[in-house]
């Protein structure tokens, strides 16, 4: 490659990049050579992170889809510069992947943590976390277990308590390699008493896996490796709110003497979210207190010549110190260096007491408060992101005030540097959160400060749940997509990966979906009308959004207008502006806000000029008391604009004098905040409230106002968001006059707001004090708790089920594969310890409510229309008995409860509240758990577990695609899979997928092998499935053929129902299963009979001969299967057969556990007994004696008397659970020396 070393850099990067990049993929001779070249200019682009986007964003495209391969190769020469030359490529590579994400709408940052895993942990302190929330878990297990006995002691130790979810990857890759090698482990148990339990299991000895073996002493040897457990799940820490602003909720002034005062804040942010905040002391508030780091350089690299490189960063990589009593992380900042010990050395100390004082500060702070937590940043990256892009161009902009966005803006340079200021900071207040938060937490970002906050945070943690609530207005100007695109497209997809968006007003909603659509078109948007609740789907994120107006803490405000003091300087301020000799019908007007071009203060001061202009009579009467509280005049529009209001109301004062009253004036102006109590008093000494900003998100002052004073008037502007909720509500009414307020729809108009002047002073008193009683109700019963509540209710999301009129059996079936989406989500939490999101329960209660209102007073039976091909054909309605399916919800709430609870004796008490579903009594389910429970213990631990699933580990369901598995089912199962076996399988004969076992259940990969149709097709993992491979093509055909047939037989009216009712109409790899009957036998005797004779029919018309099929009938089912050439019929031994020589096990070694609940899942037992005789245990769900007595004996013919029968899948899980709360031991051989060495 030849290039010109006159060619700008720009040209020489567009060119080398794309060349090197090219020949890096060919992996020929030269590919080293040109690794070593994109390492030079990855390099250049981490060392300039600052101005070098445009190289890294080419960079990052030129690798194209070899981005993993790369930064496998890469990420270790980064972290060999970090750790040998003091660098910051790390830190540099993560803000610059999260940058291209964010302007390209890409997922890039994924792809480096996909080749280097422990990049993301390391980043965001994850081992560190879950240790410490482990040991807290540990230590308050520990001291709930000190009433239990133990002849050695507890065994818990941190190590047992290790995360799931940490190792749970490595253990089912393990887990399924140890079951494909064969391999096994050589069991062996210490005698131990276990406590007796609520279920009823007495205290026993533990016998080893040898039955005949005896141990030597009751401890285990130093080469047992013992596993214990309590419980499902450590969930014990609850749910807080992590509340992320840019400003903090108090101030923090230095006095003279060094020492640091922090003050409670009074913004309208604080207001509103602070009662929220103050609820729990575990809550944490993470907001910049001006505390940031100086673009400074270190002392060491300012030594070298390319000190200028070296990118000085936020806080990333430096130390953390976790606080004892908060609970939360600080970032301490230090400076890298450490200068000579005689140089500054008071200057030193100087500033370690400075910043001990401060954090002092803070912790005294967080002891009687909620936990606030500063974010620090770069000073100069604060100042763009504050003083510029927010203030100078997205405050204006979401205010549709285009005329205050700052000129410089329109230079493409500066935005885009401001902008990657503004990501920036998003960037460090998003790590600071993911840090700051656990698994179960809410996470509330707020305003437009932080609107990429929750697509980094997604980035960095998906399983977060995260909120984000619009505080100003969000009304865009027409053009801002286009001239100003690298921030308006960005700022779109960032508010849709938010869990959660709340806005003040329909308009803003509305005026962000119509965006979506216009500039995101392939977003999918939908509209729920019950609950007003829009959601966007965009690139497989979707995103609620809820309209939520703001309001006010009431007690704050009304513990001040009884007070006396209060009622007197109400009095004073009247007396003082209005005079003393003020004329009956005098009035005055108060106005307070912040001295910002929104609020309409200009426009404002014009029209009370024209007011006094127009209506001469009221000169000498009114007055305005104007507060506007000076801010932000280092922004050169905010100070332009405040000292022309100024100038205005000083020339008003100047033109209107009353002569009669020479001491009146029409206006005091003032620009210096009053506290809470002289607000108040102001509010109580008003006859009209002024609140007429020009946009506005909600605007507070109206609402204190008719809180504190429910008699005066009003006027307000259609661009506060109360007056849109207030109009929303009814209180201002076009059409019938019925008007609380007077309205001033356009601020530019001041002969109409003028108008608004005159009518709010000449309206009657009696009038006035009716309409803002009326609105003092409204707001009194819409307070700030209202307002967070509604908020943060998990139930208006898109995770939750919500209630639904269950009429149709399309939407019966859906309901159903719903809970199986949210039962799944259940059982992976659990399992890998993460805490259970409210929404689950909510979501469960609702399909459960819909189901239970949608069928027949006071019976479990529901009548469900069938879809029909044809809408002129009769309507066909298929009735379900759904007893099963109500009972599966409640034990799923049930469990839900329990597993939260950080009670060690959860599981037992859950499983003692299954013996109310025991067809017998709840001593019959203690007896039988015992029973069963005594089977498993005696094992020990099984090397095998088979299992059928219908009847046996999941009761009956009226219909297939029904059956779902409840979530506490798949735990236990998953639970007893990884503790107590080591090799799992469900076989079962229903199809492997489209509506077969993989499509109900609800357990992770990893748990369970599942043989479908009989053990003919099996699914080890997604990349090992394999089937029986002795079907010829022209035998399947056969079975297609009948398979047609019956489908155009189920198809005729009178035998419709057999499509839906139990099994309904499956096809198998190699049978055919059809439903004659339900499990509450709701199809008549006459009917089943003469199904079955039109089945026969169909295969003889097949097959006539009787070579190829053999029809087999059950209570519910008529199965028909193909036979093989010696007229053997597939059955589940032979499918378990397949299965153990395709992974190459021998069932002659180690225990097995087979279950079983019907005549179909006997070959499984015999295939076992057949090949490990006296190491099968055997549990059996049925209550028909006749066969109880096949199980035992066949059992018998083997010389195994290893069986328990249980009455119901209940028992049988109950059992499965107890054996996880157990401690199994596994020896490993010692090393026995050779006496002849």
């Amino acid at each position: 490659m030849e290039t010109n070393e006159d060619e700008p850099l720009e040209k020489l990067m567009e060119i080398g990049l794309d060349s090197l990049a090219q020949v890096w993929r060919k992996r020929d001779g030269q590919s080293e050579v040109a690794f070593q070249g994109l390492l030079s200019v990855l390099e250049y682009c981490l060392q300039h992170s600052i101005d070098s986007h445009a190289y890294f964003e080419h960079f990052v495209k030129a690798l194209g889809y070899n981005t993993v391969q790369f930064w496998k190769s890469a990420v270790p020469y980064i972290f060999d510069s970090d750790l040998t030359y003091g660098t910051k490529f790390r830190d540099a590579l993560l803000f610059s992947l999260t940058l291209f994400d964010v302007n390209n709408g890409k997922n890039k940052l994924r792809e480096l943590y996909a080749a280097v895993p422990g990049i993301r942990k390391s980043l965001l302190g994850v081992h560190a976390k879950q240790f410490g929330e482990k040991f807290h878990h540990l230590q308050r297990r520990l001291s709930r277990q000190s009433s239990r006995s133990s002849l050695y002691g507890s065994s818990e130790s941190l190590c047992s308590e290790s995360s799931d979810a940490e190792n749970e990857c490595d253990n089912n890759k393990q887990h399924t390699m140890r079951r494909q090698s064969g391999s096994e482990l050589n069991l062996d148990t210490t005698q131990r008493t276990d406590r007796s339990n609520v279920t009823g299991v007495r205290p026993r000895l533990r016998r080893s896996q040898s039955r005949d073996s005896t141990a030597s002493n009751n401890r285990p040897d130093e080469n047992t490796e013992t596993f214990s457990s309590g419980g499902l799940a450590n969930t014990h820490f609850q749910q807080r709110v992590i509340n992320v602003s840019n400003a903090p909720p108090v101030s923090l002034k230095r006095e003279k003497t060094g020492e640091w005062e922090i003050k409670q804040g009074s913004g309208g942010l604080v207001s509103c979210v602070d009662p929220v905040m103050s609820k729990d002391k575990e809550n944490v508030w993470l907001a910049n207190l001006g505390m940031n780091l100086h673009n400074k350089k270190h002392r060491r690299i300012a030594q070298q010549e390319a000190a200028q490189l070296a990118p000085a960063t936020n806080t990333l990589g430096l130390p953390l110190i976790k606080q004892a009593n908060a609970d939360i992380l600080f970032h301490v900042l230090a400076d890298d260096d450490k200068p000579d010990e005689k140089e500054q050395q008071d200057e030193q100390k100087k500033a370690v007491r400075e910043e001990m004082s401060l954090l002092g500060v803070l912790h005294n702070y967080n002891r009687g408060n909620y936990k606030l937590n500063p974010v620090i940043v770069q000073e100069d990256d604060y100042n763009v992101y504050y003083g510029g892009i927010s203030n100078g161009l997205l405050w204006p902009a979401l205010h549709n005030l285009p005329e205050y966005i700052v000129k410089d803006y329109d230079n493409p340079k500066t935005l885009r540097d401001h902008w990657c200021a503004y990501v920036r900071v998003n960037y460090q207040f998003a790590i600071d959160a993911v840090r700051n938060s656990r698994p179960q937490d809410f996470i509330w970002i707020h305003d437009y400060h932080l609107i990429l906050t929750g697509l980094i945070m997604q980035s960095l943690d998906p399983n977060l749940e995260v909120g984000f609530f619009l505080h100003i207005p969000f009304q865009p100007p027409e053009n801002f997509f286009t001239k100003f695109g690298v921030v308006g497209i960005p700022m779109i997809r960032g508010l849709l990966r938010f869990t959660k968006v709340g806005f003040q007003t329909h308009r803003d909603r509305s005026k962000f979906v119509e965006l979506c659509k216009i500039h995101l078109p392939s977003a999918s948007v939908a509209y729920d009308s019950n609950l007003d609740i829009n959601t966007i789907t965009y690139e497989g994120w979707t995103c609620s959004l809820g309209v939520f107006p703001v309001s006010i803490k009431n007690e704050d405000f009304l513990k001040f207008v009884k007070m006396p003091d209060t009622i007197k300087k109400s009095n004073d301020i009247r007396q003082r502006l209005l005079g003393e000799s003020a004329p009956p019908d005098a009035r005055l007007f108060f106005s307070v806000e912040r001295f910002d071009y929104t609020k309409g203060i200009k426009e404002k001061l014009m029209a009370y000029k024209e007011y006094f202009t127009k209506y001469r009579d009221r000169i000498g009467k009114d007055v305005l008391y104007q507060v506007a509280v000076t801010n932000r005049r280092s922004v050169d529009t905010y100070r332009l604009y405040q000292d022309e209001c100024m100038a205005l109301a000083e020339s008003i004062n100047q033109e209107f004098t009353c002569p009669n009253r020479p001491k009146w004036k029409p206006l005091l102006f003032t620009t210096v905040g009053l506290p809470r109590a002289d607000l108040v008093a102001s509010y109580l000494a008003m006859d009209i409230g002024v609140v007429t900003p020009k946009k506005d998100g909600m605007n507070l002052v109206a609402k204190e106002m008719l809180v504190c004073n429910p008699h005066a008037g009003l006027i307000l502007s259609t661009g506060a968001g109360s007056e849109i909720q207030f109009s929303t509500a009814g209180f201002y009414n076009e059409e019938n006059g019925d008007q609380c307020y007077k309205r001033v729809a356009d601020l530019y108009d001041i002969q109409a707001y003028a108008d608004a002047f005159y009518q709010a002073a000449t309206e009657s008193e009696e009038v006035r004090s009716a309409h803002g009683s009326r609105l003092n109700e409204f707001i009194m019963a819409n307070d700030i708790e209202h307002w967070s509540a509604a908020f943060l209710d998990p139930s208006w999301t898109h995770q939750v089920i919500r209630p639904l009129d269950v009429k149709t059996l399309d939407e019966f079936y859906g309901l159903m594969m719903r809970t199986r989406n949210v039962r799944r989500q259940i059982v992976e939490r659990v399992l890998k310890g993460i805490p259970i999101r409210s929404h689950f329960a909510i979501s469960l209660k609702n399909a459960m409510d819909s189901l239970a209102l949608s069928c027949e007073a006071g019976k479990p039976v529901i009548t469900l229309q069938v879809p029909s091909a044809i809408d002129t054909e009769p309507k066909v309605f298929a009735k379900f008995d759904i007893k099963n399916e109500l009972d599966e919800f409640e034990k799923d709430l049930s469990f839900l409860k329990f597993i939260q609870s950080d009670d060690v004796y959860n599981v037992e008490q859950f499983v003692d509240t299954l013996q109310a579903y025991h067809p017998l009594s709840p001593e019959a389910f203690k007896e039988e758990v015992a029973t069963a429970v005594e089977l498993l213990y005696d094992a020990d631990h099984f090397h095998y577990f088979f299992t059928d699933r219908d009847g046996t580990l999941k009761s009956y369901s009226c219909s297939y695609p029904a059956s779902i598995q409840p979530a506490y089912s798949g735990v236990i199962q998953a639970q007893f899979a990884r503790r107590c076996a080591q090799t799992c399988a469900i076989v079962t004969t229903s199809p492997l997928m489209h509506l077969g076992i993989l499509d109900v259940g609800t357990i992770p990969e990893g748990y369970y092998y599942y043989g479908a149709s009989v053990g003919r097709e099996w699914f080890i993992d997604p990349s090992n499935k394999f089937k029986d491979k002795s079907i010829s093509e022209d035998e399947l055909a056969l079975l297609d053929k009948i398979y047609e047939e019956l489908t155009k037989l189920l198809e005729q009216p009178e035998y419709k129902l057999f499509a839906w009712v139990g099994s309904g109409l499956q096809k198998h790899y190699g049978h055919i299963t059809v439903a004659r009957q339900d499990v509450f036998q709701s199809v008549s005797q006459q009917l089943s009979a003469k199904l079955r004779e039109k089945i026969q029919e169909i295969v003889r018309d097949v097959d006539p001969a009787e070579r190829s099929f053999l029809l087999t009938e059950s209570d519910t089912d008529i199965k028909i299967f193909l036979k093989a050439s010696s007229g053997v019929v597939f059955n589940k031994g032979h499918g378990i057969a397949l299965m153990i020589d395709h992974i190459h096990c021998k069932l002659s070694e180690g225990n097995i556990l087979v279950c079983g609940d019907s005549e179909t899942d006997l070959p499984m037992l015999e295939v076992c007994l057949g090949r490990n005789p006296l190491n099968v245990y055997t549990i059996w769900v049925t209550r028909k004696d006749a066969l109880k007595e096949k199980v035992r004996s066949l059992c018998k013919q083997y010389g195994n008397s290893n069986v328990a029968f249980v009455s119901c899948p209940e028992v049988l899980l109950g059992a499965m659970a107890q054996a996880t709360i157990r401690e199994i031991s596994i020896a490993r051989p010692r090393h026995i020396p050779d006496i002849h060495t």
